[in-house]
């Protein structure tokens, strides 16, 4: 099969959206405050389009502001809420539509943001889908199940399309990485490849419900490394170790950039700052052997994976690796079997935004 035979190109119905809410006279609020609201809020201001407030129900109000942005309840909104341009800022969105449209709200948007490296610039077209086909076609070939096929397909065809109907049937909702579709015993060892502040830390705690071995978490920025670190301190568990270092493919330093919540930054060469840089196998020579892996650490993850063949082929761990950039889609697939060709390739896309895809390898049967 190649995959030019599945791919649809049809009408842009996000750019028809953009260009509405860059002339409408009615003002635009954003749906939710958490990581995607971030994200959207961003690629809106980028794209130049004003955002006049953001939307919270009164439980999830936190603060006055949101990114410079007024911060309004839905309940003292609702007498207003019809004459509002409201963008979805909420991963999750068939219910947050669903009460917005129940509380009268009548022009409801749906804006995909692909990934939060590029913005606002395209993740993929056809055009670069046409000039890797083989690569792609390669990868199609090495997942283990149909979901898995159908979610790649679907995947490429929503990123050049701009268009969430394509994914939406491939949905699978779970946690990000630690998915009840490929269990976790009690005897595991988590690789935390992006700790961040702990979210993922603490999601792999409450998933084995603290029945677990061992949490190695990785994080090289500092503002991040001190939350995490305090987190480690809070949890008082001698098993879980925080390590100021990023994973890569060569011990070294490297320049990156940051934004202000510090979930986007990434290594680039045209950073102002520095970060310490390892190769994973460096990193756990003569630890504990590793059962899990999971990486999010924005477009870093192919240098990352290569170095950890050892890791890798030593200890068959669990893996988990959020897709960041469009050569991903395909070289990572491609590199796992080469590194381990017994491993299963599994695709899920774990939420409603096209962000949210994650592939996930498995050792065994």
């Amino acid at each position: 099969m190649s995959i030019l035979d599945n791919i649809h190109i049809g009408a842009n119905k996000q750019q028809a959206v953009l260009n509405h809410l860059k002339t409408t006279p009615r003002p635009i609020v954003i749906f939710g405050a958490g990581i995607y609201a971030y994200v959207l809020h961003r690629y809106l201001t980028a794209s130049a389009i004003p955002i006049a407030a953001v939307m919270v129900d009164s439980a999830y109000k936190t603060s006055e502001t949101f990114e410079g942005s007024k911060v309004v309840t839905t309940e003292e909104s609702v007498a207003s809420i019809s004459g509002y341009e409201i963008v979805i800022g909420t991963p999750n969105y068939p219910a947050a539509v669903a009460n917005l449209e129940r509380l009268g709200a009548t022009a409801i948007h749906l804006v995909d943001v692909p990934d939060f490296l590029n913005i606002p610039k395209p993740f993929m077209d056809i055009d670069f889908v046409r000039q890797n086909a083989a690569s792609f076609d390669r990868a199609y070939e090495l997942f283990a199940d149909d979901l898995s096929r159908a979610t790649y397909i679907a995947a490429i065809n929503t990123k050049i399309n701009d268009d969430l109907e394509y994914i939406k049937p491939c949905v699978r909702l779970s946690h990000l990485y630690f998915s009840d579709e490929f269990p976790l015993s009690g005897d595991e060892v988590l690789l935390d490849v992006g700790g961040y502040t702990g979210d993922s830390v603490q999601d792999f705690i409450a998933t084995t419900k603290g029945h677990y071995r061992g949490i190695i978490s990785l994080e090289p920025f500092s503002a991040s490394f001190e939350k995490l670190s305090a987190l480690v301190d809070a949890l008082g568990r001698p098993d879980v170790t925080a390590l100021k270092v990023g994973a890569w493919d060569q011990k070294m330093t490297v320049p990156f950039a940051t934004n202000p919540l510090d979930i986007d930054n990434r290594i680039t060469g045209n950073g102002d700052r520095r970060i310490e840089v390892d190769t994973i196998d460096n990193i756990l020579a003569g630890g504990d052997q590793i059962t899990f892996i999971k990486m999010d650490i924005n477009g870093a993850e192919y240098r990352a994976l290569s170095g950890a063949r050892e890791t890798i082929r030593k200890s068959r761990p669990k893996i988990a690796v959020k897709l960041h950039v469009k050569e991903d889609l395909y070289r990572l697939p491609l590199l796992l079997k080469e590194i381990a060709p017994d491993i299963k390739l599994y695709l899920r896309q774990r939420n409603f935004m096209s962000m949210m895809l994650v592939l996930y390898g498995v050792f065994g049967s």
